[in-house]
């Protein structure tokens, strides 16, 4: 009877731990990785382009400071909080001085390269944080091909039809281009990266066909290390102004979990995966439990071969399991760990 009884007890607890896992786990089903598509291209005509489009307003615009010299931006807005790495031999002036003016900019022999302005107080114009998709389809000209020649080189960004439902690209005029970047889910603007002819070749956001050099940089182990730290930080930041402008609570930074969400992105770049389970240290639960974490309900996302942080969370939140991650309200902390363009975001509930 003794035997039973403790047989019985057994079970309960199996299954009370199964279902703990499933309910205190949130493990997004969705793929949040990005193929680079940069392909070279045969003889083409170099003046069928599309460079002749009418040209948009921009004085009015963070598009007007491209080409210039980084002291305009400082000027107007104050120093940069930081000075961060990037993979694309650009450094990323960082200005978050509130919220509502955060925006990275990527500097070369001080001068504007590209610039991702996520704070809802930054001069867009055309475009606005906030503003309704059909506005943007109505008011532009969205293409899905954009063509140009850069030092006799010849390029070409094709768009796919979801890439021009999420994240369009607009030619402003004067070699000055706008990846405008909309929530899916609300139909909205919620930032806009804006780039010269050289950014954009080299981030090649979409699918390039060229002819001629693609420009692409060499990254150190020692430059990577330092990427991977600024990209840590990027995700934190931007992760908290999505959470306040959708009006989630701010999420305190937790280094144990953040070295937990490293050691995973290097798993998964050193043994060539893609997935939440680690075929060398497990679950979620395993990696937070080995490392001491208490916690009451923990969660994660990852991503591969995005852009930059930036990227990385803005693809979480038009990602529906990752976005239920992202903006839930129970999360008090949240950890980042990059490595080599993978981003593991963990958060928990303490």
């Amino acid at each position: 009877m003794r035997f039973i009884l403790r047989t019985i007890c057994v079970i309960v607890v199996c299954l009370f731990v199964g279902y703990y896992t499933d309910l205190f786990f949130e493990t997004p089903t969705d793929v949040n990785s990005v193929d680079d598509k940069a392909v070279q291209q045969g003889n083409v005509d170099k003046n069928k382009t599309n460079e002749s489009d009418p040209k948009v307003e921009t004085q009015a615009s963070l598009a007007a400071y491209i080409n210039k010299d980084v002291s305009l931006l400082v000027k107007n807005y104050g120093d940069p909080k930081r000075i961060d790495a990037s993979p694309y031999s650009y450094q990323n002036y960082i200005f978050h001085q509130t919220d509502g003016t955060y925006m990275q900019v990527g500097v070369v022999n001080k001068k504007v390269q590209t610039i991702y302005a996520l704070g809802d107080k930054l001069p867009l114009k055309p475009f606005e944080i906030d503003m309704p998709t059909e506005k943007v389809f109505l008011n532009m000209k969205l293409q899905s091909e954009i063509t140009f020649n850069y030092e006799d080189n010849y390029y070409r960004f094709e768009l796919s039809e979801d890439e021009l439902n999420i994240r369009p690209l607009v030619s402003l005029g004067n070699g000055v281009y706008a990846q405008v970047n909309f929530d899916k889910f609300e139909s909205k603007v919620i930032s806009v990266r804006y780039f010269n002819k050289l950014s954009l070749i080299k981030m090649h956001p979409y699918e390039m066909t060229y002819q001629g050099d693609i420009f692409k940089d060499t990254v150190t182990d020692e430059q990577w290390d330092k990427v991977d730290k600024a990209s840590d930080q990027q995700v934190f930041d931007i992760s908290n102004i999505f959470r306040e402008r959708y009006g989630k609570k701010q999420l305190d930074w937790n280094e144990d979990v953040a070295k937990v969400a490293y050691g995973h992105s290097v798993d998964m770049y050193q043994n060539k995966y893609f997935d939440h389970d680690s075929p060398s240290y497990g679950t979620l639960a395993d990696r937070m439990n080995r490392a001491n974490i208490d916690y009451t309900k923990a969660a994660e996302n990852i991503a591969s071969n995005y852009l930059d942080g930036p990227a990385a969370v803005e693809g979480w939140l038009n990602s529906a399991g990752h976005r239920k991650n992202l903006f839930d309200d129970s999360f008090t902390d949240m950890g980042a760990g990059t490595y080599r363009k993978f981003y593991t975001q963990n958060f928990l509930q303490k």
